[in-house]
């Protein structure tokens, strides 16, 4: 098994401008929150295989302080209480779910093979100190009314129109021809998002795209949201017979006790409709998010393994052939492919999380060039001798497109010329450092 290390930093002893803290600024009413040195950066090891019918993606990444609950509902004072929270800090209880995500491009979006996920955040985005108002986006014609969203998510520049990048605007959104002769040429971001609670438990990672927003693929959903709005209580509780119990409980919970093979979470194999007349005590807890089998493109990507020997180890399996072609690549033996990878942990949701610099994926390919090499088998993947790839995956900060094509951006022509991307003239650590002092000076 051969071992492939890049982007690998050597940690400094003092690092500028850090503290040793939990955290060195927390501002909560302007969505900033920097982590400490430790906390700002981690390792994720990816390695792939293929066959003449499917690929594999495999995932290993330490963690001391795995999270495969999300949000749940705790009855308290004769109410259900929602609990669990994505940002723009931790979450208090350690309620929000560990993820891997995977950004996905066959050579149709221009530029992410330079700057990753960069170009798909932007000004006014959810969680940025920037963010739109929620009333002002429920009031678009294309993001509210269409979609039905109140906050703005990632989205391809190409997908709004403007000239010049600087003015890249959440509002301005191409017309509906427009963007669907963009994605029918395929300019769009196939995103396979592994969920530790509302995917895995299922078998399944989360299957979808990056064109004017961050898109579910097509078919069902492996989650929906466990309420029933007339009752003002959870749809579904736990099945006695199946579990031993009606609701989990609170204190057990947020002390971790609940392990992977427990019902942390609830499905449609472990649950019965919800019994508003039982003696619900104090503390008794529900899963937010209920679990079923998904169906569609959505359902595509299937996920085994778990947390084990003090890191995640997951597995993914997708057809070669794009399950739709209008929201998912397809992988050719022979072809390049561009691609970047996020993780959440900690506690952590939305922008929290700790991303790669974009990479190359090689199915068949033997090139020094090729940072992460799929090998092929003719048989069982499980057959494959993987070739690991160690990347550094650090805080991203606010950096959005319109900074990047800035005059604040010392490499602003660069970037407008197209003649530069982040791996070119970056040194990982100076990067991650760099970035951090951006949002300390907002």
């Amino acid at each position: 098994m051969r071992k492939r290390t890049l982007n690998l930093f050597i940690p400094l002893l003092a690092a500028p401008g850090l503290v040793a803290a939990d955290n060195i600024r927390v501002d909560v009413e302007r969505n900033i929150y920097v982590p400490d040195y430790p906390n700002s950066h981690g390792t994720l090891q990816v390695a792939a295989a293929y066959n003449g019918d499917e690929i594999q993606i495999h995932y290993v990444f330490e963690t001391d302080n795995p999270s495969w609950y999300h949000q749940y509902w705790r009855y308290e004072d004769g109410e259900w209480v929602r609990y669990g929270s994505g940002g723009p800090k931790p979450d208090p209880h350690g309620l929000y779910e560990d993820r891997i995500s995977m950004l996905l491009d066959d050579g149709a979006v221009d530029g992410f093979d330079r700057y990753g996920g960069w170009m798909t955040a932007h000004d006014g985005m959810r969680s940025l100190t920037s963010e739109a108002e929620s009333s002002e986006v429920e009031a678009h014609p294309t993001l509210g009314d269409d979609l039905g969203r109140s906050d703005v998510r990632k989205y391809l520049p190409q997908t709004r129109d403007v000239d010049d990048p600087t003015d890249v605007s959440w509002d301005a959104v191409r017309d509906d021809d427009e963007l669907a002769q963009l994605q029918e040429d395929g300019v769009f971001l196939d995103l396979w998002q592994w969920r530790a609670h509302r995917s895995h438990p299922m078998g399944y990672a989360d299957n979808g795209y990056v064109l004017h927003y961050r898109l579910s693929s097509e078919g069902d959903s492996m989650f929906t949201t466990n309420w029933d709005d007339d009752g003002n209580h959870p749809a579904y509780m736990f099945d006695p017979d199946e579990t031993g119990r009606v609701a989990l409980d609170w204190d057990e919970l947020v002390d971790g006790e609940y392990s992977q093979d427990d019902p942390y979470f609830i499905s449609e194999h472990n649950s019965v409709p919800f019994d508003p007349d039982h003696d619900w005590q104090e503390g008794d807890v529900i899963p937010q998010r209920f679990l079923q089998e998904p169906s569609g493109s959505r359902g595509a990507i299937r996920a085994e393994g778990g947390y084990e020997d003090g890191a995640w180890r997951v597995t993914l399996t997708r057809s070669l052939d794009a399950p739709d072609a209008m929201d998912s690549k397809t992988l050719e033996d022979g072809g390049l492919y561009n691609v970047a990878f996020a993780v959440h942990t900690g506690g952590f949701g939305a922008r929290w999380h700790l991303v790669s610099l974009p990479q190359t994926l090689g199915l068949g390919v033997d090139d020094e060039d090729v940072d992460i090499t799929a090998v092929r088998v003719d048989g069982d993947l499980a057959d494959a001798e993987l070739e690991w790839t160690e990347l550094t995956v650090f805080h991203p900060g606010q950096i959005t497109w319109q900074f990047l094509h800035s005059e604040d951006h010392p490499g602003q022509d660069q970037v407008r010329e197209g003649l530069l991307g982040v791996r070119d003239h970056h040194v990982i650590e100076e990067l991650r450092q760099y970035i951090i002092k951006q949002e300390l000076a907002r």
